[in-house]
């Protein structure tokens, strides 16, 4: 077991030591140094309030619901120690999250190790642990981040333990029952996954039929063909004033464009395997369909205005984008593959309609059935289906103001293929180059118009490349479910961007960073296939994975060191500054308002935080604050002070609608003035 098992057990010691290392060392590390994100705090001192029987509460006041449901379960046993030390559910957070990073790893390992090889799987599994990216913006943070990549990493591995198991046996429904359950806890880990997990559900139902493959791509390609003919056609910010008309006519190309190709038989295997039947198929298809949605948008409302040639604009990425899947299908289909007979497809519908239903109910019945649960239970107990927080970025980013970021202004963070700042998803291949295309201009037109080359180009690179063992590509391209994560991952940022949302952070992109690391293994593995038959080549290469692993792991630890220290703090420095500050300036039991104020919220004492930016507070007080009269709110709910810069507090998304309950003191700190709430103070 040992013998089998060395790499795994070693690595879960290397890396469990480390964070053994970091949970032991002075206390005002975790706050000052480590856990450092208001947002993680948000989780923390809910946590702690739901384990002391306040119920799912920031302030004590507000039910709120503005988080990922599966860590906050996670969280609520480990925050209930804070009752006895702050600093202490901290240290065992850390811990859980260096678990998590290893088990992470583990399953990447795995993986890849079953499609490639072990030393492919290491090659991953010693990245993820040891790359200070995935540290920082993954778990460093405290968030959910670090149990989605789990939970997305897990589904991953039972996708191909599937895809092995129904090509030698008959799929059990109890199998898929069990894939839609992890597909869910997928979900609760965060909810914006529910995109990878619903490509999942296709993957899984379609097994044996060109649907699986073609399907998650036509639904990615039809939305992103209408918002990329408005890009052009309007550009960032114009877009913004169409988006709702971009999102209608979206909508219009799934419900239309999908059956068309259909029932035109371009999922069919027989019509696939002739170039000029497909092709002429398709433009058929695609010609009917942006038609037909071309005459539906004309004669919507709300669409009046929109620029006209957006339709002729989708009607050419249509083509392109439904049609180099099938090129590439029938590049890379296998010589022995015979195509199926020529079915109709109504009438293989009529077929096999029973079967896929009732798969499809066993998988989203399950995943999507304890959403809607869960969904339910929000508006029952909250007050809102979904998570306040989310409502409330979306409303910060129809705003043209950016005091919290606003809507995006850069097309590559809309498609998710940004180099740098928050919208760096597929790291570290975006960024890497992104950097190369900056060394030929400092001009930010010409690297962005570079960059959009040097995306293309490595897209073509990379499908060439593919043929260097077209077997072997297509068969890892299946075995690691490549379709569903990549396909989910571009949903999941049109879904962001294609309305406007504010405040996007970096550890959203959770399979967009897994997805690279597949990628990355891919192309390794695809070149040790390449030279496997020279002598030695696999103990080679696990020789150079473990060089790979001890250099990065040096840097690791000597990052961790630097950053984790010992006996660098006196005993009487405060863990947050500023909850010292209002502790000396305000009484105990005294309700202060904060636009953040996460961290504080947890460290003070004898006093509570409320949230005033919405995030971590109740759909109550988001309605307040659209229709401005959230001042008087907060006088009915007793606030006793803000801390705040009154500047901000003048713009959107607050308009000054607390101004004539503030007084000023003269207690300042980092930019923000304490002040008085109430109207008779």
């Amino acid at each position: 077991m040992i013998k089998r098992h060395w790499f795994e057990i070693i690595l879960i010691i290397v890396v469990m030591s480390i964070s053994v290392y970091a949970a032991l060392s002075d206390a005002q590390n975790f706050s000052l140094r480590w856990f450092t994100r208001d947002d993680a705090y948000y989780y923390f001192k809910v946590a702690q309030n739901i384990s002391e029987g306040h119920g799912s509460t920031f302030d004590g006041i507000n039910k709120t619901n503005g988080y990922h449901p599966l860590w906050m379960l996670i969280c609520i046993p480990i925050f209930s120690l804070a009752r006895f030390d702050l600093v202490l559910p901290l240290r065992i957070l850390l811990l859980v999250m260096s678990a998590l990073q290893v088990s992470t790893a583990i399953l990447l390992y795995r993986l890849l190790g079953k499609v490639f090889a072990p030393a492919v799987g290491a090659f991953a599994a010693l990245f993820w642990v040891f790359s200070f990216d995935v540290l920082v913006n993954l778990y460093q943070q405290g968030l959910e981040s670090g149990i989605a990549a789990f939970f997305v990493a897990l589904l991953l591995y039972k996708l191909y333990e599937f895809e092995i198991n129904y090509r030698a046996n008959t799929i059990t429904t109890k199998q898929i029952v069990s894939l839609g359950f992890i597909g869910a806890l997928t979900i609760f880990s965060r909810l914006d996954l529910v995109f990878f997990v619903a490509l999942a559900g296709l993957w899984i139902v379609f097994r044996a039929h060109p649907l699986r493959y073609f399907l998650p791509l036509d639904v990615t390609a039809a939305a992103a063909s209408v918002f990329l003919a408005f890009l052009l056609r309007l550009t960032l910010p114009d877009y913004y004033n169409y988006s709702t008309v971009a999102i209608t006519m979206a909508a219009l190309a799934l419900a239309i464009k999908i059956p068309l190709t259909f029932f035109f038989g371009l999922y069919d295997k027989h019509t696939l395997a002739d170039f000029r039947a497909w092709m002429l198929r398709l433009f058929l298809s695609t010609s009917a369909g942006s038609a037909l949605v071309g005459i539906l948008m004309l004669a919507v409302p709300t669409a009046s205005g929109f620029p006209r040639s957006v339709i002729l604009l989708d009607f050419g990425f249509t083509l392109l984008f439904f049609g180099f899947p099938r090129l590439a299908y029938t590049l890379l289909r296998a010589k022995n593959e015979t195509s199926s007979d020529k079915v109709n497809p109504l009438s293989e519908l009529k077929q096999k309609w029973q079967a896929w239903m009732k798969d499809g109910f066993a998988y989203f019945g399950v995943a999507f059935g304890l959403l809607g649960i869960y969904m339910l239970w929000n508006k029952l107990a909250i007050g809102s289906f979904s998570p306040v927080s989310g409502q409330i970025k979306r409303w910060w980013g129809s705003f043209p103001s950016r005091v919290y970021g606003g809507a995006t202004r850069s097309p590559f963070d809309f498609f998710g293929v940004n180099f740098q700042g928050e919208g760096l998803a597929w790291t570290p291949f975006t960024n890497a180059l992104g950097n190369y295309v900056q060394r030929f201009s400092d001009r930010t037109a010409e690297i962005e118009s570079y960059y959009w080359y040097a995306l293309i180009g490595a897209f073509i690179v990379f499908f060439l490349f593919l043929f260097l063992n077209k077997e072997k590509s297509r068969t890892a391209l299946i075995n690691l479910s490549f379709i569903p994560i990549v396909c989910g991952s571009i949903l999941q940022t049109l879904y962001y961007h294609s309305s406007g949302y504010s405040a996007f952070k970096e550890w959203y992109w959770i399979t967009q960073r897994i997805g690279a690391v597949l990628l990355m293994s891919f192309v390794l593995g695809i070149l040790l296939t390449l030279v496997r038959k020279i002598k030695h080549i696999q103990r080679t290469a696990w020789v150079i994975a473990l060089l790979f692993g001890y250099f990065m792991g040096q840097t690791y630890w000597a990052g961790i060191k630097l950053t984790m220290q010992y006996n660098r703090w006196s005993a009487d420095v405060p863990m947050m500054e500023i909850a010292t500050l209002l502790e000396a300036n305000t009484e105990p039991g005294s309700l202060i308002g904060f636009t953040g104020g996460g961290n504080v919220g947890y460290f003070i004492q004898d006093r509570a935080i409320l949230n005033m930016d919405g995030l971590i507070n109740s759909p109550e007080y988001f309605e307040h604050l659209q229709n401005g009269t959230a001042g008087e709110y907060l006088a009915s709910l007793g606030l006793d002070y803000v801390l705040a810069n009154p500047g901000i507090l003048d713009r959107q998304p607050y308009d000054g609608q607390f101004n004539e309950y503030l007084t000023p003191t003269e207690i300042f700190y980092g930019g923000k003035q304490l002040l008085i709430y109430g109207s008779d103070k």
